[in-house]
């Protein structure tokens, strides 16, 4: 699946994954766009063409009715000559930044090159080191791209913030190696400026090499330099025989680099031994070898991952809830539901008004299945697992208003039902409370006592991440239902 594929599922995601149905896109147009995917499709196809074709037909029905859709799958997030742009303003912010300064000296210690020097060695232990490389990684997923400027005129959708969202976290690798991309180019572009600037203000100007230190003598200082460019002086000693590189040079010795110490901040003597033309030369290498050429490369290793990523978009179809539901579908499996009462039985006429409700979403095909009540306190895991031995695809434990929800009871059955349903095959979980009885009984006389336990089961399946269906004989009541619908039918046919 490309980047442009991605990013369309990934908008009829949103919509159909919103916690309330919206005006431009309907159940039955999910059930539209599942059935024109369906016709011709294999059952034993890869996943992802399947779940492409459904976006692609969805998006043709629903871009007519909205102009931010057309214009966010129709704006390029990416240019090439972004990469071309970075690295020439690195270039000019090199240039014109002069690493010598007043006084037609260069300073052997100074900052201007071995800092520049130092931030990228810096850079490069924070791209090997895991920690850094992570909080780099959560950086730019949260602030590469502001995909809510992208839709305009959509500001009051609450859909096309939630499709802002979704592309910002699932592109996150592809945001970025391309963020990599600029920024590698940007300093690689930094370094050749630089250098540049050294080579060009030489031609007019005749600078001298010295070192200034209040606390470092000359020997410190033979011993540091003689140091740092000896990659350079062993990079020229392997390039000689290349016709433009310049003979191997030898750094002076102790005496030498005594002479060059710059007293009082006054340059040295004009002299053979302290032009600056061999220095120039050794920083101009050690920039091109520390920086330009690692960054340069790492910039292509980032545009190579980002077109792979681009092509091969990292879009997560297993495990997930929506695209689980789509693949059952290619699969033409069908849905098995299993209701689960708890400590209280339903009626059959309770039970079939559920399974009408349910059936029109789940499919015509859907197995329904309903298991004895558990007992209150009942922990038998064994229990459990036999109920949902026949795999379902949605599980419905169901309590009554009349109960005050306990963490400890109804909390911890709960979680050792989602335990036994991971071991399952991980089906869906509804957790259905019934209204009936309680709304009959307070609805006239106390109808706080009615919204505080609402509220208080909202919390329980919240903490327990599950969504609440609301049920009064068997018929699900807003909004609970449409949330739940929406949970439920964005892929069904």
């Amino acid at each position: 699946m490309d980047e442009s594929t991605a990013r369309q599922v990934l908008l009829i995601q949103a919509f159909e994954t919103a916690g309330s149905d919206h005006p431009l896109w309907t159940a039955d147009d999910r059930r539209w766009a599942t059935r024109v995917a369906l016709e011709g499709a294999d059952p034993a196809a890869r996943a992802d063409r399947f779940i492409a074709a459904r976006a692609d037909a969805a998006v043709r029905r629903l871009a007519p009715r909205a102009a931010p859709v057309a214009a966010w799958l129709a704006h390029r997030l990416w240019h090439r000559r972004w990469a071309v742009a970075a690295l020439l303003l690195g270039v000019v912010l090199g240039f014109v930044a002069d690493t010598v300064g007043a006084g037609h000296r260069i300073n052997l210690l100074g900052t201007g090159v071995w800092g520049l020097v130092a931030w990228n060695v810096l850079v490069y232990l924070l791209l090997v080191l895991p920690f850094p490389d992570g909080w780099m990684r959560r950086g730019l997923s949260r602030r590469m791209l502001d995909l809510r400027g992208l839709l305009r005129g959509a500001r009051q959708e609450p859909v096309f913030d939630r499709v802002a969202q979704t592309w910002t976290v699932a592109s996150a690798p592809l945001s970025l190696a391309r963020a990599g991309v600029l920024m590698h180019l940007g300093a690689a572009g930094l370094a050749l400026g630089v250098i540049a600037g050294l080579y060009l203000r030489g031609l007019g100007l005749d600078y001298r090499a010295g070192w200034a230190s209040t606390f470092l003598g000359a020997s410190t200082v033979h011993q540091v330099l003689s140091a740092l460019y000896w990659p350079a002086q062993q990079a020229l000693h392997f390039l000689q025989w290349l016709p433009f590189v310049v003979s191997p040079i030898a750094l002076p010795d102790l005496a030498g680099f005594e002479a060059m110490r710059l007293v009082g901040g006054e340059p040295p003597a004009a002299t053979p031994a302290n032009s600056a033309a061999p220095w120039i030369h050794l920083q101009a290498l050690t920039l091109a070898m520390l920086v330009v050429v690692p960054r340069l490369v790492l910039a292509g290793l980032g545009g190579l991952r980002a077109l792979w990523w681009s092509k091969r978009f990292p879009l997560k179809l297993e495990g997930e809830p929506y695209f689980d539901e789509l693949l059952r579908q290619q699969r033409r499996e069908q849905a098995r539901v299993t209701l689960l009462p708890y400590a209280q039985d339903t009626t059959p006429a309770a039970n079939e008004a559920l399974r009408g409700w349910l059936q029109p979403l789940l499919g015509e095909t859907m197995v329904w299945q309903v298991q004895p009540m558990r007992a209150y306190g009942s922990e038998d895991d064994t229990a459990l697992a036999v109920s949902l031995s026949g795999r379902p695809t949605l599980v419905l434990p169901r309590f009554d208003l009349s109960a005050t929800p306990e963490t400890e009871v109804h909390g911890r059955w709960l979680r050792a039902l989602q335990g036994a349903a991971a071991k399952a095959g991980a089906p869906r979980c509804v957790l259905v409370v019934d209204e009936s009885g309680f709304v009959q009984r307070f609805g006239q006389t106390a109808p706080e006592r009615i919204e505080q336990r609402r509220a208080a089961w909202q919390a329980l399946a919240t903490d327990l991440g599950l969504t609440v269906l609301a049920v009064r004989d068997g018929v699900p009541v807003e909004p609970s239902a449409t949330a739940v619908r929406r949970q439920l039918d964005g892929a069904t046919a």
